[in-house]
Protein backbone atom coordinates (compact mmCIF):
# COMPACT_ATOMS: atom_id res chain seq x y z
CA UNK A 1 0.00 0.00 0.00
CA UNK A 2 2.34 3.08 1.69
CA UNK A 3 5.22 1.51 3.22
CA UNK A 4 7.05 4.07 5.14
CA UNK A 5 9.85 4.12 2.60
CA UNK A 6 7.42 6.15 0.21
CA UNK A 7 5.90 7.94 3.47
CA UNK A 8 9.24 9.08 4.61
CA UNK A 9 10.15 11.33 1.73
CA UNK A 10 6.76 13.19 1.74
CA UNK A 11 7.07 13.87 4.96
CA UNK A 12 10.82 15.30 4.81
CA UNK A 13 9.87 17.19 1.85
CA UNK A 14 7.24 19.14 4.25
CA UNK A 15 9.85 19.84 6.67
CA UNK A 16 12.25 20.73 4.17
CA UNK A 17 9.25 23.27 3.48
CA UNK A 18 9.02 24.37 6.81
CA UNK A 19 12.37 24.95 7.61
CA UNK A 20 12.36 27.25 4.56
CA UNK A 21 9.38 28.61 5.59
CA UNK A 22 11.40 29.81 8.61
CA UNK A 23 13.68 31.44 6.24
CA UNK A 24 14.21 31.89 2.36
CA UNK A 25 10.61 31.16 1.84
CA UNK A 26 9.40 33.11 4.78
CA UNK A 27 8.73 36.38 2.33
CA UNK A 28 5.03 35.89 0.98
CA UNK A 29 6.76 37.34 -2.81
CA UNK A 30 8.78 33.61 -2.61
CA UNK A 31 5.98 31.82 -1.19
CA UNK A 32 3.34 32.70 -4.14
CA UNK A 33 6.29 31.83 -6.95
CA UNK A 34 6.32 28.51 -5.58
CA UNK A 35 2.83 28.46 -5.46
CA UNK A 36 1.71 29.88 -8.44
CA UNK A 37 4.29 27.63 -9.93
CA UNK A 38 2.93 24.46 -8.67
CA UNK A 39 -0.93 25.34 -8.89
CA UNK A 40 -0.74 26.53 -12.50
CA UNK A 41 2.12 24.58 -14.29
CA UNK A 42 3.55 21.58 -12.13
CA UNK A 43 0.40 19.65 -10.67
CA UNK A 44 -1.50 20.34 -13.30
CA UNK A 45 0.68 18.85 -15.77
CA UNK A 46 1.24 15.85 -13.31
CA UNK A 47 -3.26 15.29 -12.99
CA UNK A 48 -3.08 15.75 -16.73
CA UNK A 49 -0.35 12.83 -17.58
CA UNK A 50 -1.95 10.59 -14.88
CA UNK A 51 -5.31 11.22 -16.02
CA UNK A 52 -4.27 10.59 -19.97
CA UNK A 53 -1.83 7.78 -19.37
CA UNK A 54 -3.58 5.62 -16.17
CA UNK A 55 -4.91 2.23 -17.26
CA UNK A 56 -8.89 2.55 -17.23
CA UNK A 57 -10.39 1.12 -13.89
CA UNK A 58 -13.37 -1.55 -13.60
CA UNK A 59 -16.32 -0.05 -13.50
CA UNK A 60 -17.55 -0.57 -9.59
CA UNK A 61 -14.06 1.39 -8.68
CA UNK A 62 -16.22 4.84 -10.34
CA UNK A 63 -18.44 4.38 -6.87
CA UNK A 64 -15.49 5.51 -4.88
CA UNK A 65 -16.47 9.28 -4.74
CA UNK A 66 -20.16 8.05 -3.16
CA UNK A 67 -18.49 5.96 -0.54
CA UNK A 68 -15.90 9.33 -0.08
CA UNK A 69 -18.94 11.75 -0.04
CA UNK A 70 -20.97 9.51 2.30
CA UNK A 71 -17.91 8.97 4.91
CA UNK A 72 -17.13 13.06 4.18
CA UNK A 73 -21.23 13.69 5.37
CA UNK A 74 -21.00 11.30 8.25
CA UNK A 75 -17.89 13.03 9.71
CA UNK A 76 -18.54 16.45 9.48
CA UNK A 77 -21.93 15.78 11.19
CA UNK A 78 -19.98 14.29 13.95
CA UNK A 79 -17.53 16.89 14.15
CA UNK A 80 -19.75 19.54 13.82
CA UNK A 81 -22.23 17.93 16.86
CA UNK A 82 -19.35 17.81 18.92
CA UNK A 83 -18.56 21.35 18.26
CA UNK A 84 -19.08 24.93 19.68
CA UNK A 85 -21.91 26.98 17.59
CA UNK A 86 -19.56 29.12 16.74
CA UNK A 87 -17.31 26.71 15.23
CA UNK A 88 -19.40 24.68 14.00
CA UNK A 89 -18.52 25.06 9.92
CA UNK A 90 -14.83 25.41 10.96
CA UNK A 91 -14.89 21.91 12.61
CA UNK A 92 -17.20 20.33 10.16
CA UNK A 93 -15.31 21.54 7.14
CA UNK A 94 -11.55 20.82 8.66
CA UNK A 95 -12.53 16.86 9.34
CA UNK A 96 -13.40 16.17 5.85
CA UNK A 97 -11.12 18.78 3.59
CA UNK A 98 -8.66 16.35 2.56
CA UNK A 99 -5.29 17.30 0.85
CA UNK A 100 -6.03 14.57 -1.80
CA UNK A 101 -4.28 16.68 -4.23
CA UNK A 102 -0.96 17.88 -2.68
CA UNK A 103 -0.91 14.66 -0.90
CA UNK A 104 -3.36 11.66 -1.89
CA UNK A 105 -3.14 11.16 -5.48
CA UNK A 106 0.75 11.83 -5.73
CA UNK A 107 1.26 9.15 -2.73
CA UNK A 108 -1.05 6.48 -4.61
CA UNK A 109 0.69 7.63 -8.20
CA UNK A 110 4.05 6.82 -6.86
CA UNK A 111 3.40 3.35 -4.95
CA UNK A 112 2.18 -0.27 -5.58
CA UNK A 113 -1.04 1.14 -5.74
CA UNK A 114 0.17 3.42 -9.04
CA UNK A 115 -0.20 0.17 -10.72
CA UNK A 116 -4.02 -0.89 -10.14
CA UNK A 117 -6.12 0.26 -12.52
CA UNK A 118 -8.86 -0.13 -9.60
CA UNK A 119 -7.01 1.90 -7.65
CA UNK A 120 -5.92 5.23 -9.89
CA UNK A 121 -9.85 5.39 -11.47
CA UNK A 122 -10.74 5.83 -7.77
CA UNK A 123 -8.24 8.38 -6.91
CA UNK A 124 -8.66 10.31 -9.86
CA UNK A 125 -12.39 10.42 -9.50
CA UNK A 126 -12.63 11.02 -6.02
CA UNK A 127 -9.70 14.03 -6.70
CA UNK A 128 -12.87 15.08 -9.40
CA UNK A 129 -15.54 15.24 -7.01
CA UNK A 130 -13.10 17.00 -3.98
CA UNK A 131 -12.28 19.75 -6.35
CA UNK A 132 -15.51 20.25 -7.20
CA UNK A 133 -17.65 19.96 -4.50
CA UNK A 134 -15.18 20.43 -1.51
CA UNK A 135 -13.93 23.24 -2.14
CA UNK A 136 -17.34 25.03 -3.18
CA UNK A 137 -18.38 23.94 0.16
CA UNK A 138 -15.48 25.36 1.87
CA UNK A 139 -15.86 28.48 -0.48
CA UNK A 140 -20.28 28.45 0.81
CA UNK A 141 -19.87 27.61 4.28
CA UNK A 142 -16.65 29.63 5.51
CA UNK A 143 -16.40 32.63 3.52
CA UNK A 144 -19.53 35.17 2.60
CA UNK A 145 -19.08 34.77 -0.96
CA UNK A 146 -21.32 31.85 -1.50
CA UNK A 147 -22.16 29.82 -4.22
CA UNK A 148 -21.45 32.36 -6.37
CA UNK A 149 -17.78 32.36 -4.95
CA UNK A 150 -17.34 28.78 -4.79
CA UNK A 151 -18.39 28.85 -8.78
CA UNK A 152 -15.71 31.43 -9.85
CA UNK A 153 -13.09 29.70 -7.93
CA UNK A 154 -13.84 26.57 -9.08
CA UNK A 155 -13.76 28.27 -12.98
CA UNK A 156 -10.41 29.47 -12.04
CA UNK A 157 -8.84 26.31 -10.65
CA UNK A 158 -6.49 25.23 -13.46
CA UNK A 159 -6.46 21.42 -11.81
CA UNK A 160 -10.46 20.97 -13.02
CA UNK A 161 -8.93 22.15 -16.40
CA UNK A 162 -6.19 19.41 -16.16
CA UNK A 163 -8.32 17.05 -15.50
CA UNK A 164 -11.00 18.31 -18.09
CA UNK A 165 -8.52 18.33 -20.79
CA UNK A 166 -6.96 14.63 -19.62
CA UNK A 167 -10.51 13.34 -19.86
CA UNK A 168 -10.84 15.08 -23.05
CA UNK A 169 -8.00 13.74 -24.83
CA UNK A 170 -8.59 10.57 -23.45
CA UNK A 171 -11.99 9.46 -24.76
CA UNK A 172 -10.84 11.30 -27.73
CA UNK A 173 -8.18 8.56 -28.29
CA UNK A 174 -6.17 11.42 -29.92
CA UNK A 175 -2.71 10.62 -29.82
CA UNK A 176 -0.38 13.73 -28.87
CA UNK A 177 3.05 14.63 -30.00
CA UNK A 178 6.03 13.00 -28.10
CA UNK A 179 7.07 16.80 -27.45
CA UNK A 180 3.89 17.82 -25.44
CA UNK A 181 3.99 14.60 -23.36
CA UNK A 182 7.33 15.27 -23.01
CA UNK A 183 6.68 18.71 -21.65
CA UNK A 184 3.90 17.36 -19.29
CA UNK A 185 6.44 14.82 -17.72
CA UNK A 186 8.90 17.70 -17.15
CA UNK A 187 6.83 20.12 -15.79
CA UNK A 188 4.81 16.80 -13.63
CA UNK A 189 8.20 16.00 -12.13
CA UNK A 190 8.25 19.14 -9.95
CA UNK A 191 4.84 18.48 -8.73
CA UNK A 192 5.19 16.78 -5.60
CA UNK A 193 8.27 18.03 -4.29
CA UNK A 194 7.05 21.90 -4.89
CA UNK A 195 3.57 21.14 -3.65
CA UNK A 196 4.93 19.39 -0.76
CA UNK A 197 7.39 21.84 0.49
CA UNK A 198 5.20 24.78 -0.69
CA UNK A 199 2.49 22.69 1.84
CA UNK A 200 5.33 22.97 4.64
CA UNK A 201 6.41 26.60 3.91
CA UNK A 202 3.05 27.70 4.38
CA UNK A 203 2.52 26.02 7.57
CA UNK A 204 5.56 27.65 9.38
CA UNK A 205 3.72 31.00 8.70
CA UNK A 206 0.43 30.04 9.99
CA UNK A 207 -0.18 32.32 12.96
CA UNK A 208 0.18 30.50 15.82
CA UNK A 209 0.20 27.30 14.24
CA UNK A 210 2.54 25.00 16.82
CA UNK A 211 0.17 26.33 19.86
CA UNK A 212 -2.31 23.81 21.16
CA UNK A 213 -4.96 25.83 22.55
CA UNK A 214 -5.97 27.30 18.95
CA UNK A 215 -7.37 23.61 18.32
CA UNK A 216 -10.18 23.89 21.22
CA UNK A 217 -12.68 25.60 18.68
CA UNK A 218 -12.46 22.11 16.12
CA UNK A 219 -11.03 19.67 18.72
CA UNK A 220 -13.08 17.70 17.39
CA UNK A 221 -11.88 17.99 13.68
CA UNK A 222 -8.35 16.37 14.07
CA UNK A 223 -9.57 12.28 14.95
CA UNK A 224 -12.49 13.00 12.78
CA UNK A 225 -9.92 13.85 9.43
CA UNK A 226 -7.44 11.16 10.69
CA UNK A 227 -9.67 8.38 12.40
CA UNK A 228 -13.39 8.97 11.80
CA UNK A 229 -13.39 9.91 7.71
CA UNK A 230 -11.09 7.17 6.48
CA UNK A 231 -12.77 4.06 8.60
CA UNK A 232 -16.50 5.46 7.32
CA UNK A 233 -15.07 5.28 3.81
CA UNK A 234 -13.72 2.01 4.12
CA UNK A 235 -16.98 0.72 5.52
CA UNK A 236 -19.36 2.50 2.74
CA UNK A 237 -16.50 1.24 0.29
CA UNK A 238 -17.48 -2.10 1.34
CA UNK A 239 -21.28 -1.33 1.65
CA UNK A 240 -20.57 -0.51 -1.79
CA UNK A 241 -18.94 -3.64 -3.14
CA UNK A 242 -15.60 -1.41 -4.23
CA UNK A 243 -12.55 -3.70 -6.03
CA UNK A 244 -9.45 -3.99 -3.40
CA UNK A 245 -7.56 -1.10 -4.93
CA UNK A 246 -10.59 0.98 -5.37
CA UNK A 247 -11.30 0.90 -1.40
CA UNK A 248 -7.73 1.22 -0.43
CA UNK A 249 -7.24 4.51 -2.75
CA UNK A 250 -10.66 5.22 -1.40
CA UNK A 251 -9.37 4.70 2.40
CA UNK A 252 -5.85 6.68 1.93
CA UNK A 253 -7.40 9.34 0.14
CA UNK A 254 -9.56 10.10 3.41
CA UNK A 255 -6.62 9.62 5.86
CA UNK A 256 -4.43 12.00 4.31
CA UNK A 257 -4.47 15.95 6.39
CA UNK A 258 -6.57 18.91 6.56
CA UNK A 259 -6.02 20.84 2.82
CA UNK A 260 -4.20 24.10 3.00
CA UNK A 261 -6.93 25.32 0.86
CA UNK A 262 -8.97 25.03 4.15
CA UNK A 263 -6.82 27.14 5.87
CA UNK A 264 -6.59 29.74 3.35
CA UNK A 265 -10.52 29.63 2.52
CA UNK A 266 -11.03 30.13 6.38
CA UNK A 267 -8.82 32.70 7.02
CA UNK A 268 -9.82 35.06 3.92
CA UNK A 269 -13.50 34.66 4.97
CA UNK A 270 -12.85 35.96 8.43
CA UNK A 271 -13.02 32.58 10.73
CA UNK A 272 -10.38 31.83 13.58
CA UNK A 273 -7.47 31.45 11.07
CA UNK A 274 -4.79 30.00 14.58
CA UNK A 275 -7.61 27.34 14.84
CA UNK A 276 -7.55 26.57 11.10
CA UNK A 277 -3.64 26.91 10.75
CA UNK A 278 -3.17 24.59 13.82
CA UNK A 279 -5.54 22.35 12.77
CA UNK A 280 -3.68 21.86 8.32
CA UNK A 281 -0.09 21.23 11.30
CA UNK A 282 -1.06 18.90 13.56
CA UNK A 283 -2.99 16.64 11.06
CA UNK A 284 -0.19 16.82 8.85
CA UNK A 285 2.71 15.88 11.52
CA UNK A 286 0.11 13.17 12.78
CA UNK A 287 -0.88 11.81 9.47
CA UNK A 288 2.37 9.76 9.25
CA UNK A 289 1.76 7.24 12.01
CA UNK A 290 -1.74 7.14 11.27
CA UNK A 291 -1.48 6.57 7.59
CA UNK A 292 0.87 3.97 8.02
CA UNK A 293 -1.25 2.15 10.42
CA UNK A 294 -4.20 2.65 7.77
CA UNK A 295 -2.06 1.20 5.04
CA UNK A 296 -0.49 -1.49 7.33
CA UNK A 297 -4.58 -2.64 7.95
CA UNK A 298 -5.37 -2.19 4.49
CA UNK A 299 -2.60 -5.02 3.53
CA UNK A 300 -3.50 -7.49 6.19
CA UNK A 301 -7.28 -6.85 6.02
Amino acid sequence: MLPLPILLPFFALIALGYALGRGPLALPAAQNGLRIFVLYAALPAFIFRFVVEAAAPPAAALLAPAAFALAMLATAAAAAALTPHRARSLAAMGSISANVGYMGLPAIAVSPLGADPAATGAAIAILVIDVLGTMNANMLLLTRGGLRAGAAAMLRAPLVWAMLAGLSVRLSGIALPAPVMSLAAMLAGGAVPGALISLGAALAVGGGALALAPLRPVRAALPGKLILHPALAWIAAAALGLPGGATAATVLMAATPTSLGYFLIAGAGGQDIRAAAALCLWTTVLSLPTLALWSAALTYA
